[in-house]
């Protein structure tokens, strides 16, 4: 149950993330929005 409440709440602080890049002027779904935090999370985190 706690892994259930974990995606949805992640989910939900991407929708967020998708909503301010929409604000921005960027057409992003959710993947798109997951991608970008990846790319800015790599910049500073070297991961594989």
């Amino acid at each position: 149950m706690a892994q259930i409440d974990l995606a949805d709440e992640n989910l939900m602080k991407l929708q967020q993330i998708q909503h301010v890049l929409l604000e921005d002027g960027v057409e992003a779904d959710v993947d798109e929005a997951l991608a970008r935090v990846l790319d800015f999370y790599r910049k500073f985190v070297p991961y594989n």
